[in-house]
């Protein structure tokens, strides 16, 4: 069953810009001057999309696909080239769905991740290694030059891009302007071509980060810059739906929140709508209501019941001793302190208002389902990232009470050893450190040059 009626899309650009940080779009300091222009004019539709942690580009990619939330095991799976415990081939995505709505043909042009979640999933891709930082360009410029033939030909559903440049600066030198107007460039073109080709009149691009960065460039972690990221819907449909919004702008109480605030998992289920699929069965996230006057009030609401209902799956699987029945319903379930009871009583009201009550106005019955929603997310999100931190400090004191005995054995050899005894302390004290910065991880072959080359010199020396 589709979504929706009428959907005002068959295809989507679906354009990440690794570390694509919410400022580095809509602050007077961006250099995306033709998207902040699409802004102005109403043809593109801003939102801060928050990034939950681990920051990290494998466990985004899912929340953007999925709808769900991934866990922190996936830091240690995005680092490891070979693993293939985190496919997402045999999970529903919204790349799977748009495959499926028409035996649709899927394009992957960057990061190669993609490729290890969804191995057997595009018709054509051309990826590049995520893990060289040293390369700014060649990366960039690896997904650039297959665009313009790819947007002559109309076979394809989906193109996925995904850039990594600004990702790489970031890691190298901080936050900083390189870089972010030769997307602002690849932004333009693309809309350019919406507007002049014909097969492409009815494609929607999706311009976004997988995750920000922090003021040193890196990212992994919940602070602010690092879950703050900028997420815009682009075409020349917009134009007749929405009024322009001031841009560049300044954030909302000296954060990084600029315009509306989404969560990325929201970005299923609006493409869900904007495209007419389904949407995926393990999705948290809430159709983004700024698209809901595509439709009238009948079909506004089919796509938020279809929401609804779709989360309410998960939820009655989290809770399967509480009834969903729709006969438990209240005036104040905003009173119930049980999340589960609440829910509960947030679908009876909702059962309720659908079957007996034909005169209440639509904008009433869909604050009734976004309220559903909205609580529904929250407290599933919740209960995915809700980690029992006294396992987590056991499983701290188990491993460093396994390492305590190797240290002991090893300490006389180190202090008979002398300068080579403290080299080597140095050496696993340091290594140890910089195993908390992401930057440090993916450039490590850096630190064994400069420890590699200090040794050689001393023995030089020494000799």
């Amino acid at each position: 069953m589709e979504l929706a009626r009428n959907a005002p899309f068959d295809k989507v650009i679906f354009m990440v810009v690794d570390a694509l940080r919410s400022d580095f779009v809509f602050s007077p300091q961006s250099g995306f001057q033709f998207t902040q222009e699409l802004v102005r004019s109403g043809f593109a539709i801003p939102f801060t999309a928050h990034a939950a942690a681990p920051t990290i580009t494998m466990p985004r990619i899912k929340a953007i696909t999925t709808g769900s939330i991934p866990s922190f095991l996936d830091v240690i799976l995005n680092f490891a080239e070979s693993d293939k415990a985190s496919n997402l081939e045999g999970h529903d995505t919204w790349l799977a769905q748009l495959k499926a709505k028409r035996d649709g043909h899927l394009v992957l042009l960057g990061d190669d991740t993609w490729l290890k979640l969804f191995p057997q999933t595009f018709a054509f891709a051309d990826g590049t290694s995520s893990f060289f930082v040293s390369d700014y360009t060649e990366v960039d410029y690896n997904v650039t030059r297959n665009i313009p033939a790819l947007l002559e030909h109309d076979e394809w559903d989906g193109m996925v891009l995904h850039y990594l440049g600004l990702d790489h600066i970031g890691h190298k030198m901080g936050p900083s302007r390189y870089s972010q107007a030769e997307m602002d460039g690849i932004v333009a073109d693309l809309y350019r071509a919406l507007q002049s080709t014909k097969h492409l009149q009815s494609t929607l691009l999706v311009l976004c980060g997988d995750h920000g960065m922090n003021d040193a460039g890196n990212h992994g972690g919940s602070s602010g810059g690092e879950t703050s990221t900028a997420l815009v819907f682009i075409s020349p449909k917009f134009g007749s739906k929405f009024e322009g919004l001031k841009c560049p702008t300044t954030p909302l109480d000296g954060s990084l929140i600029y315009y509306d605030k989404v969560e990325q998992s929201d970005v299923v289920p609006t493409l869900a709508g904007l495209l007419g699929f389904p949407i995926p069965q393990n999705n948290l996230g809430v159709f983004i209501s700024k698209f809901l006057p595509f439709w009238d009030p009948e079909d506004r609401l089919r796509i938020l019941q279809h929401n609804a209902k779709q989360i309410l799956k998960v939820v009655t699987g989290t809770f399967p001793n509480l009834s969903f029945d729709g006969q438990n319903r209240s005036d104040s379930c905003e009173d119930i302190h049980s999340a589960g009871t609440r829910l509960a009583c947030l679908w009876s009201r909702l059962e309720y208002l659908s079957k007996n009550d034909t005169t209440t106005n639509w904008d009433v019955k869909a604050a009734a389902l976004y309220t559903f929603l909205k609580d529904a997310q929250d407290v599933m999100s919740t209960i995915a990232t809700d980690y029992s931190m006294s396992k987590l400090y056991l499983g701290i004191l188990i491993g460093t009470l396994a390492a305590l005995p190797a240290w002991l054995i090893a300490l006389p050899l180190l202090q008979r050893a002398k300068f080579v005894g403290s080299w080597f302390s140095l050496l696993t004290l340091t290594y140890g450190v910089l195993m908390f910065g992401s930057s440090y991880v993916e450039e490590e072959q850096q630190y064994w040059y400069l420890m590699a080359s200090t040794w050689l010199f001393w023995l030089a020396v020494k000799v």
